[in-house]
């Protein structure tokens, strides 16, 4: 009966560390250069999420940090958060240091190893 029981709490752990590292595997790849998700805007950077449910959840994983150009940042922020978006644009690999994009500012709150400098931004209805 021991034996049983520690046999399926070691498969309920492996289930449950599976989980977790699934959570974490990046779901945008640096090479693309159209990211669709949704978005929330910070002061000068955006965090796009794969999920819906994450914007709910501040600094949830994974998401992709980024910016748009500053005077569209400014409009889109108003607009968009929130929304499910698809940005355009290039990526640039996490050096540790803040990253500018025509004015904007990347911190990288996602903590990736690449963020997104945007050119453009569409809602998706």
């Amino acid at each position: 009966m021991k034996t049983s029981i520690l046999i399926a709490a070691a498969g309920a752990t492996a289930m449950l560390s599976a989980c977790a590292t699934t959570a974490q595997t990046p779901v945008y790849e640096a090479a693309a250069t159209s990211f669709t998700g949704y978005v929330v805007f910070t002061d000068n950077e955006f965090q796009l999420y794969p999920r819906e449910a994450q914007i709910r959840t501040p600094f949830s994983r994974p998401c992709l940090s980024g910016a748009l150009p500053r005077d569209a940042m400014w409009v889109a922020r108003t607009d968009m958060s929130g929304q499910r978006v698809t940005f355009t644009g290039h990526t640039a690999p996490w050096t540790g240091k803040t990253i500018t994009h025509e004015a904007s500012d990347i911190r990288n709150t996602c903590g990736g190893a690449f963020v997104l400098l945007a050119d453009d931004v569409e809602v998706l209805r």
